[in-house]
């Protein structure tokens, strides 16, 4: 899969597939799109929502960023610069400013606050979800592109959040406060998003993009058997012998 950097030009590049259209055109407009936290630029979350053609949700809790968002949409409404670093090349991006949609409560596993330097609010991810589609005219409920970049190892509750549920974004663009080879919750973050099917395509320094494949690692073991360490590995070693000796019919 071929991948590229959207917002190239910008403070904050993000990678992302090359044929994004492609990958979204089934859903086209309707595709929903969830933007978490902030960087220091949003033109590559522009670019991507300009692409499929559809709105771009954008939750953030911290007041001065929801000014700099506010100031996002007047810019793409009057199409004229403005003098504010986080709006630079806005006006060049051809999102419409009713697509924009910004909120200021995170979807979690609860109604309720988090308490990350101050109170965040939260609401139930199922109730976020509904209420996005019901806005958008979609029955099924979902969400198809999940993009997170919050900082202070915020995104390991929420990634484990939409996880927790029964949504499956067909890409995640994941903005690490830490690395997963360098941090323990970032590795067990990792490592459980590529066993229940997602695949890592592509990093770009501290954001890592995944894509959805559907494959399933813990379902190839039984978690109630008390007679093996590691059942998830005992069944991969077995399937590797099985395999080598179907090869091999004479190794022992």
């Amino acid at each position: 899969m071929t991948t590229v950097l959207f917002g190239k030009t910008s403070s904050n590049p993000i990678p992302m597939i090359e044929k994004l259209w492609d990958f979204y055109s089934n859903k086209g407009i309707k595709t929903v799109f969830i933007n978490i936290g902030s960087s220091s630029s949003p033109i590559a979350e522009l670019e991507i929502a300009a692409m499929i053609g559809c709105p771009l949700h954008v939750i953030e809790w911290n007041e001065a960023k929801l000014a700099a968002w506010d100031s996002v949409k007047k810019t793409l409404n009057t199409r004229k610069a403005s003098d504010l670093p986080f709006t630079k090349d806005v006006e060049n991006k051809w999102v419409l400013p009713t697509n924009l949609r910004i909120s200021n409560s995170l979807p979690f596993f609860y109604n309720g606050t988090l308490d990350v330097s101050g109170n965040i609010n939260t609401i139930d991810i199922n109730i976020f979800v509904k209420n996005i589609c019901d806005k958008m005219g979609i029955t099924e409920k979902r969400i198809d592109l999940f993009n997170i970049q919050t900082g202070n190892e915020i995104e390991i509750p929420l990634i484990f959040a939409l996880l927790n549920s029964t949504y499956r974004p067909g890409l995640i663009s994941i903005a690490y406060t830490h690395t997963p080879d360098s941090n323990l919750l970032s590795t067990q973050l990792a490592g459980h998003l590529q066993n229940i099917g997602y695949a890592l395509i592509a990093k770009e320094e501290h954001k890592f993009l995944y894509m959805f494949k559907d494959n399933n690692a813990y379902e190839f073991a039984s978690y109630e058997d008390t007679t093996v360490e590691n059942p998830l590995i005992y069944e991969i070693i077995k399937e590797a012998t099985n395999i080598r000796q179907l090869d091999n019919p004479d190794s022992k």
